[in-house]
């Protein structure tokens, strides 16, 4: 895998993946960038949500699941000393749709963080999960 950047003269960056899709990366204003997109540590969580989100639609679909709706909310504690990384991270996932129940939920969300969500093993942080279902 391999990512491009391409720094903007200030303190952001547009980057392109293999994807061929750029994003931009910037500081936010308080600490002296433009704010014209989301911070590096901002795209960890996006990555990590992502790529939970990927496993879980995934597992459930495979568990003849029928999920109509998916939302998830991540909040990311960080070190106090530089290099200020992720000490701790809570992911809130909110699920509805047909044949949901605890057990395909917990199955879903351990198979993603204990086997294939290499985010997650990319990370030192102490992730913690819980959700909300409605089942139709």
């Amino acid at each position: 895998m391999k990512a491009s950047l391409k720094w903007d003269g200030h303190l952001g960056f547009e980057a392109v993946g293999e994807s061929g899709r750029p994003i931009v990366t910037d500081a936010s204003v308080a600490a002296g960038g433009r704010g014209l997109g989301p911070s590096p540590m901002e795209l960890v969580l996006f990555g990590l949500g992502g790529c939970m989100g990927i496993d879980v639609v995934s597992i459930l679909q495979k568990a003849r699941v029928e999920l109509t709706t998916f939302t998830m909310e991540l909040e990311g504690e960080r070190a106090p000393e530089h290099p200020r990384g992720f000490t701790k991270i809570k992911i809130r996932l909110h699920l509805e749709g047909k044949g949901l129940n605890e057990t395909v939920i917990n199955r879903a969300i351990n198979l993603s963080m204990e086997k294939y969500c290499s985010v997650r093993s990319s990370l030192k942080a102490e992730v913690e999960t819980e959700y909300t279902f409605v089942e139709l």
